[in-house]
């Protein structure tokens, strides 16, 4: 049978005898072409660089021909003395005339020349020519005149210099720096780098190979060697030819090898195929069956002459692809049945699915589905296996014999339809049938469904109909159960598992369409957000289970006040939310006040949790439909906000949402972004308030207080930015850059001669909770050379006792160290006589809200009477802050404050400002009338 070329080739194993065929007949001829192409081209290239080579310095030897001719006219002319000037002009003149070889002739005195070298001037001293080159590329040829302190200098004509009429190469005269003297016509010049330290050149020649214009060259160099004859450092000769050029005459040799090569493919080929088109006619035939069996053709069959390997493989293709056919239509049948059970919602729709299949999943003469309704009764599907049409077929409710025989753990049962027993089947006897084969569906150890196969004979192999009509079961047992579970993942996917309330996701839903109502019907709707106040307190303490409880119990007083309208959701956590919606736009503050207002009281009320009695208030935030929001992400958002702002008012209180508030919060957040920022690009920076001796008014000490820098902001006042770097966390890095720039200053001004002074700096609560703040210290004493006592840390009372034993051990390893310690703003915190007498400090800063309005009231007085007394018997060092007024002073003073520290004597400055205001007072003092008595 004839078969063409692509036929042949279509198999793999064709096509790689094909090439397999190919290659043994072309690989040897193509490798022995391609090495004698090889060493041609290899040959002709090293014999034109020897060519090359010779032509460079045969036009070097003409060009110190051509210039040791020029050498001897000039010596030969100046070789006697001359016997006066006008002499020496006539013969200057002739020689121009006579010799176009000079283009001019002057005689110099020394004094005229560049400087020269000790070698060329030793060689003209000899009476020799020497040899020069104008920054113009023009040779000068210079010669002592003889019986004269004179020198004949003359400029050499350059074209007929270089130029050599009978040289057919192309050539360049190049300077040893590669500046081009002359160029024959289409030569390009070559760059120094080609030739001057080519790793094939020798010291006086060598070859290289280059481009010009994307066009490969060959070219040979050659120094011409003039410092013995003319005292200069020589020139290069750069011959060069196209490779193009070179190779000519392998072209005729690449235009004959393709067809030669093409030839001995197109006879290997001839062969080749002749061979292959008679052996590969059945695994072709094989492989378009293959082909239409990957196309879900199984009912194409292989026909294959003769009786050898190939034919006993078509057969086997051909049962193969019976088998094929009937498992790829149950697996069909099965796939399209696994996606109905995950989409469907009723089983009537799996069974009419599964019986519609039937015909070509299993071979039966009447196949049914047994199932009990929701009355009780026995419904029976069926499908005529010829008609195709589903039918549904009422049995009485007594007609129940049939699932009782299946009660058990049988996979399958079979029945003989001729059997007494089986009598309330008789429609299928009817039907002609003999046998039935059961296959029930079991969901929690109840038959929910049975799928049967009637049959009019009894099937000689049940093994694959069994297995099918198990897998068909299967099928339906598996629905039944995904509609069950439907149900209870609708109810687990929507409602909290905890309170039973709706979920984010079903609260979402009913806040999208009491929108879309308000919308259209122009109604006012609300979004409350109920949190509990101090939940955490409850779950640390009582326990999980008490929180729960707590949690059911809220879940319970809200779904009791919310109306029948509202919707009472739980967001998660011990977060609510109640929608209210559908409210008169007229009236729905004063409905949503009343409501708030009703749950505040009633979540406040005490709840039983088995345990103990125990009242939990909530804090509400309310926003409104469409004032605070067009959406339900903007109500949540602005209702959150009102929450955290009542949260901040007062425990167990509502408030609505304010625009006012949302600017704040935006305002919060834009502050604590550029404070993230503002570390990195260094945006802070200290200043330092001076201390004052209350007896002798001199500078004792500082104060470091940072500063930041916004570009955005300006100067941000620290009573804005230094509570938000705790809750960004830059406290303990901060509080670390605080201590190592203070550090650095005081060293800095020790540098300048300063007195030296303590500095203090205000230790952040996380710099103690991390435990590194005695690293911090040590290292930043250690790298400015500065002793402890120069160092004063400031901590607020409310960190000194938020953990005593942890406080106070690092505290007192400080003190050992000899730095200070200082209790800041005291008597603001806890106050507490007990704390006092425990914490290993040396220093009490009284608060400036004490000194403040000290002067009108005697309470104040008292107090830091008392103060100053109660320091001074426990032995405390005691600064006074915010000191403002000169009757401050005097009264401070009398009481035996020891330090003043306030706007009075200066604000904080910068360091260079520091050192001044620390050099004015101690000017001041040294010109006081005490000082001068003194």
């Amino acid at each position: 049978m004839h078969i063409s070329l692509g036929t042949a080739l279509r198999s793999r194993v064709a096509q790689r005898l094909f090439i397999l065929f190919l290659l043994a007949a072309l690989v040897p001829a193509a490798g022995l072409a391609l090495i004698a192409y090889q060493q041609v081209s290899d040959t002709l290239i090293n014999l034109n660089y020897r060519h090359l080579q010779q032509e460079a310095r045969n036009i070097g030897m003409k060009l110190v021909q051509r210039l040791s001719w020029r050498e001897e006219i000039l010596q030969l002319q100046f070789a006697t003395p001359a016997k006066n000037d006008r002499k020496k002009q006539v013969d200057l003149d002739d020689l121009l005339q006579h010799n176009k070889e000079f283009r001019s002739l002057d005689i110099v005195k020394p004094k005229s020349f560049v400087t020269l070298s000790s070698e060329q001037l030793g060689h003209l001293r000899k009476s020799k020519v020497l040899m020069q080159l104008t920054p113009n590329g023009d040779v000068v040829m210079t010669v002592a005149i003889e019986g004269s302190f004179d020198y004949l200098q003359a400029q050499l004509a350059m074209e007929s210099l270089w130029k050599d009429e009978n040289e057919g190469e192309n050539y360049c005269i190049l300077t040893q720096a590669g500046q081009p003297l002359y160029c024959s016509a289409g030569m390009p010049v070559p760059a120094l780098e080609h030739w001057s330290d080519n790793t094939q050149s020798q010291r006086n020649s060598g070859v290289f190979a280059w481009q010009v214009n994307g066009e490969d060259h060959l070219a040979a160099f050659w120094h011409i060697p003039l410092q013995s004859s003319l005292a200069h450092d020589g020139l290069v000769v750069v011959v060069s030819d196209t490779r193009a050029n070179v190779l000519a005459v392998l072209v005729r040799f690449r235009q004959i090898f393709p067809a030669i090569a093409i030839l001995a493919m197109a006879m290997a080929a001839w062969f080749a195929i002749g061979q292959i088109r008679r052996q590969m006619l059945p695994l072709d035939r094989l492989e378009q069956h293959t082909k239409l069996l990957a196309l879900g053709n199984f009912t194409s069959r292989v026909e294959v002459e003769g009786d050898d390997e190939f034919a006993r493989l078509a057969d086997s293709f051909n049962g193969m692809s019976d088998n094929l056919n009937h498992k790829f239509r149950l697996l069909e049948a099965l796939g399209e049945l696994d996606r109905a059970i995950l989409s469907v919602t009723e089983m009537d729709s799996v069974i009419r699915l599964m019986l519609s299949h039937q015909p070509a999943t299993v071979p039966c003469d009447y196949a049914g589905v047994l199932r009990y309704d929701s009355e009780g009764n026995i419904l029976f599907w069926t499908i005529d296996a010829k008609q195709l049409v589903v039918e549904s077929v009422h049995l009485s409710a007594q007609n129940r014999t049939v699932f009782p025989c299946m009660e058990g753990e049988e996979l399958w049962l079979e029945l003989d339809l001729t059997v007494r027993a089986t009598q309330d089947l008789a429609f299928l006897t009817r039907q002609g049938m003999t046998r039935a084969l059961i296959f029930p569906a079991t969901v929690d150890k109840r038959i929910d469904s049975a799928l049967v196969l009637a049959y009019r004979q009894t099937p000689q192999e049940t093994k694959d109909i069994v297995q099918t009509g198990r897998s068909l079961a299967d099928r339906l047992a598996a629905a039944a159960v995904s509609i069950s579970w439907g149900d209870k993942l609708f109810r687990q996917g929507h409602f909290d598992a905890l309170t039973d309330l709706p979920n984010r996701t079903l609260l979402r839903d009913r806040v999208e369409q009491a929108l879309l109502r308000a919308e259209r019907e122009n109604l006012a709707v609300a979004v409350l957000i109920i949190d509990l106040d101090n939940f955490k307190d409850v779950n640390d303490y009582l326990g999980h289970a008490a929180g729960d409880a707590l949690l059911v119990s809220c879940a319970r007083q809200l779904t009791k006040l919310a109306r029948q309208t509202d919707t009472v959701a739980r967001l998660g956590g011990d977060e609510f939310i109640l929608l209210m919606p559908d409210l008169p736009p007229a009236g729905a503050a004063a409905i949503v006040d009343r409501i708030a207002s009703d749950l505040n009281t009633a979540i406040a009320l005490p709840v039983d949790l088995g345990t103990r009695n125990i009242s939990a208030p909530a804090s509400i935030g309310i926003a409104l439909y469409p004032e605070n929001g067009k959406d339900i992400h903007e109500l949540m958002k602005n209702a959150d906000a009102a929450m955290y702002e009542s949260k901040r008012e007062r425990y167990g209180g509502y408030r609505f949402y304010s625009e006012q508030m949302n600017v704040e919060i935006k305002s919060h957040f834009e502050m604590i972004q550029n404070l993230r920022n503002a570390w990195d690009k260094k945006e802070f920076f200290l200043v330092y308030q001076p201390k004052i001796e209350a007896v002798t008014g001199h500078v004792i000490g500082a104060e470091a207080l940072i500063r930041w820098a916004s570009p955005r902001f300006g100067l941000v006042s620290p009573a804005q930015f230094i509570p938000l770097i705790e809750e960004i966390g830059l406290g303990c890095r901060l509080g670390e850059w605080v201590i190592e720039t203070a550090c650095a200053q005081m060293a800095a001004w020790d540098a300048q001669g300063c007195p030296p002074i303590p500095v203090s700096v205000n230790a952040s609560p996380a710099q103690f909770r991390s435990n590194e703040i005695i690293t911090q210290v040590r290292a930043a004493l250690s790298r400015n050379t500065l002793a402890a006592t120069r160092l004063e840390l400031e901590i607020l009372e409310s960190t000194a006792v938020g953990d005593s034993m942890c406080i106070n051990e690092t505290l007192t390893e400080l003190r050992n160290m000899e730095i200070g310690i200082a209790l800041d703003d005291f008597g603001t915190g806890y106050s507490s006589l007990v704390y006092l007498t425990q914490l290993p400090a040396n220093i009490l800063k009284i608060d400036r809200g004490f000194i403040t309005e000290m002067l009108t009231d005697q309470r104040k007085q008292a107090i830091i009477g008392q103060i100053i007394s109660l320091a001074n018997v426990l032995k405390f060092q005691v600064i006074a802050e915010g000191v403002e007024e000169v009757g401050q002073v005097r009264m401070l003073t009398e009481m035996g404050c020891d330090i003043f520290q306030g706007y009075f004597f200066s604000k904080p400055l910068e360091p260079e400002a520091f050192v001044r205001f620390q050099k004015e007072t101690e000017a001041k003092l040294v010109l006081s009338p005490a000082n001068r008595q003194a």
